[in-house]
Order: C-alpha cells, then sequence, then structure tokens
C-alpha cells in the first residue's frame, strides 16, 4: 500500500518552526550607539560601535542619516559592512544635505590611519567628507579620506569637499577594488592604487577645485580664493597615482588643475598595465606621466587633453611625457589635444610608444619630442604650423607616416636611416 507523505511534511514544517535560530540580532538602530548629528561632540567611538554591532549581526549595512558628524578619529568598516549616507548620488560638496563626515584628525601628517578605513569585502556609499580646518590659504597634510586593502573594496556616490589626499588601495595586497561616482576637490593626491593584483575599476571619477570654494566653507568662501587652490593644486597634486595594478581599468575620468594628472610609477610592488578609455585632464602641468608600466603596458583611447594656462609659471606644459625609465609600451588612439601646450608628447626611454588617429592644436614648440626608444606616429591632424615632430639621434626606430597639417607635416630628424617618414601631408 503506498504510504502518505502528507505527514513527513507537516513534520517538517512543525520541525522548521521549533528550530532555534538563536537569540535575536541586536539593535542596529544608529541613535541606540549614542550617534547625534549636527553636534559638537566627537562622533567616532559611537559610529565604530554602530559599525561592529552590524558585524557582530552578521553584517549588512550602517546607515546614517543626513546631518554633520564630527570625526576626530579613523572609522573602521568591518568586513561584510557597507557604511550608507543619506545621499546616494554626488552632488556640489552640499554641507547642509546628506550625511557629512566632518573630519578634524590627523592634522599636520599625512601617513596617520585614514578617517575611513576599508577592511576586505567592504564599501563606503552616499557619504561627504570635509575638512573644516582645512585653509586656502596655508594647506596643512592630512591622512587619506578612504583607505582600503584586500579583497573588494568599493567607494561609491562619495563627494570629497577639500580633501588633502583622497582615496588610496593599497600599498597592502588587495584585488578587484571598485571606485566609482566620486567627485570632489583633492589638494596633495587624488586616487592612489598600488599592489592590486586583480582587476581594478575606477569609473566616473572627476576632481576639480570648484567643490571646496563653491562649497560655502568658510575656509574655501568665495571666488577670490579660486586662485590660491588651483595654485597649490598645480605646484603639488598628483590626481590619479598607479603603482603595482594588473589589469587596472579607468573609465570616464576628469582632473582640473593638476601639477600631474595621470601618474605612473614604479613602486616595492612593481608597475602597472591596464586601459584607460574617455579619460580627460585641463590646465594640468602635465596630463600624463608615465615613469614606469608593466611589460604588456598602458593603452589610452578617446582620452581629451586641454591646457588651460591658469599659472603663468607654470612651465612646461606637456600632454604626455614618458620618462628616461621607461621600458615598456604606451599606445594612444583617437585622442584628442588643444589648449596652451608647450608640446603634446615628450618621449623619452627605451620603450615603445605609438599614436595614432590624434588631432593636435595650441603647441608653442615642437608638437611631438621623440628622444628615445621607438615610436609611431600616424594618422595625426596637426593643426598649428612649425615644426611637427623632431626625432632625437638616441632613437632606436621611427615610423612617422600618413599624418596631415596645413602647409605640409614637418619632421626634424637627428637619427637618419632609424627614421621612417612617408606619405605625409
Amino acid at each position: 500500500m503506498r504510504r502518505s507523505i502528507i505527514p513527513l511534511q507537516t513534520a517538517l514544517l512543525f520541525a522548521l518552526v521549533l528550530v532555534d535560530f538563536g537569540a535575536a540580532a541586536p539593535t542596529t538602530a544608529p541613535a541606540d550607539f549614542g550617534i547625534v548629528p549636527n553636534g559638537k561632540e566627537d562622533q567616532t567611538a559611537a559610529i565604530q560601535k554602530y559599525l561592529d554591532a552590524i558585524a557582530s549581526a552578521g553584517g549588512g549595512t550602517a546607515r546614517l542619516d543626513p546631518g554633520q558628524y564630527v570625526i576626530r578619529g579613523s572609522l573602521r568598516v568591518p568586513s561584510g559592512v557597507l557604511l550608507l549616507g543619506a545621499w546616494e548620488m554626488p552632488h556640489h560638496a552640499a554641507l547642509t544635505r546628506g550625511t557629512v563626515l566632518m573630519a578634524y584628525g590627523g592634522r599636520g601628517k599625512e601617513d596617520g590611519p585614514a578617517l575611513i578605513e576599508l577592511s576586505p569585502d567592504t564599501g563606503v556609499k552616499g557619504i561627504t567628507i570635509c575638512y573644516p580646518e582645512q585653509t586656502v590659504g596655508e594647506v596643512q597634510p592630512y591622512p587619506w579620506s578612504i583607505h582600503g586593502a584586500g579583497m573588494h573594496n568599493t567607494v561609491e556616490n562619495v563627494t570629497l569637499v577639500n580633501s588633502y589626499q583622497g582615496i588610496a588601495i593599497g600599498p597592502q595586497s588587495n584585488e578587484l577594488h571598485l571606485i566609482r561616482n566620486v567627485y570632489g576637490c583633492v589638494l596633495r593626491r587624488g586616487v592612489f592604487i598600488d599592489n592590486t593584483t586583480d582587476i581594478g575599476r575606477i569609473e566616473n571619477v572627476h576632481f576639480n577645485p570648484h567643490y571646496w570654494f563653491r562649497s560655502g566653507l568658510a575656509t574655501g568662501r568665495g571666488r577670490n580664493q579660486s586662485g590660491a587652490v588651483i595654485a597649490y593644486m598645480q605646484q603639488n597634486l598628483e590626481a590619479f597615482i598607479f603603482g603595482r595594478s594588473d589589469w587596472q581599468s579607468v573609465r570616464d575620468c576628469f582632473v582640473f588643475g593638476a601639477r600631474v594628472g595621470y601618474h605612473f610609477i614604479a613602486t616595492r610592488a612593481g608597475a602597472c598595465n591596464g586601459q584607460l578609455s574617455g579619460i580627460g585632464a585641463d590646465a594640468c602641468q602635465y596630463d600624463v606621466m608615465v615613469d614606469a608600466a608593466q611589460g604588456p603596458g598602458i593603452l589610452i583611447s578617446n582620452g581629451q587633453f586641454v591646457s588651460l594656462k591658469l599659472q603663468p609659471n607654470a612651465e612646461p606644459r606637456i600632454g604626455i611625457v614618458t620618462g628616461k625609465g621607461f621600458n615598456a609600451a604606451l599606445q594612444l588612439t583617437n585622442c584628442s589635444f588643444w589648449g596652451d601646450f608647450t608640446s603634446f608628447g615628450r618621449f623619452e626611454g627605451n620603450g615603445m610608444v605609438s599614436i595614432t588617429q590624434a588631432r593636435m592644436e595650441g603647441n608653442k614648440g615642437p608638437a611631438i619630442e621623440i628622444l628615445g626608444g621607438r615610436a609611431v606616429v600616424r594618422d595625426v591632424l596637426f593643426r598649428n604650423r612649425g615644426t611637427h615632430v623632431v626625432i632625437g639621434k638616441d632613437v632606436k626606430r621611427v615610423v612617422v607616416e600618413t599624418n596631415f597639417a596645413e602647409g605640409g607635416v614637418k619632421v626634424q630628424n637627428e637619427a637618419g636611416e632609424r627614421a621612417v617618414i612617408k606619405d605625409n601631408e
């Protein structure tokens, strides 16, 4: 006789009801931890207890209500926790709306704990960060606003009003970072990536000084102070710095007024290989500087590079530079250069540089200087008269072909037969 399965199903349902899954999770309301927005008291300890309680309950989201929170120490986000503010999109440094961390700690030194320390598998989102004691006329060092290490550090929809140093991932071992929709003013370093051994992503990050001097903050208010902010940035700011990073991806990023827009360096962990698409830079002394790169190289496509001269002594002003120690590949495709440049490119070292399908307008000196290594310049439209390409005597091999210029492409060749020059207008 066939046995009915209904009693077994019923027994299982009763068993699930009677299972004791443990004690109820602790409360996770911010007020229960003594978190008070818009006050003068330091909220560091209270917010840290809140973050730790979320982690102890199994992880999740620690939500901070709208308001300003005084932070005089450092916050560590435990693994599995997202620190979430009330304004889940970038904005124009509106200090009276959204969730604003007012950072007071670390003044005078740049190497202390970050305002927000990210553990593996953590994130920060919807937060505005402001340094009320930072001054325009006498900029002081501060530690990083956000620092991450380990797997999956995520920073999204964050506004940096006047950070001395913005976001660092590394130099501790890390993988798969995501930095997206970050806007603001940074003064010394914007984003620093190092020791990333698997694909990191940076998307839609925009640095501009007006996020400080239009914020309404007393120490940054007024367009009459904008010149001082920009002057400091043009002498000191490296906006995007890449040490060791494997398969780094950078999309739709922009910087205004830096000394170096995108800087590729060698650290103890190594150098970078990666692709940058749709990036831009304006009013920088050097838009892109490549001192070192991994063998696979740096690929830049659809970039726009402008040289708006804001400081009279900021010379030279060069679009793309490779250093004497450069010994990898740099490929630029479909890029446009215009403005008050000294030159659009100066290439040294023993690496390989290719520039294809570019437009260049506004240089004072030679448009492109190739002083070492190997290079290809192809399908470039030069809009200025004068010397377009200088080929130095120490190059190994250079090809300059199928380029265009009113009045003809002018090449100064000091390399003899090591330079192939053909089919130019």
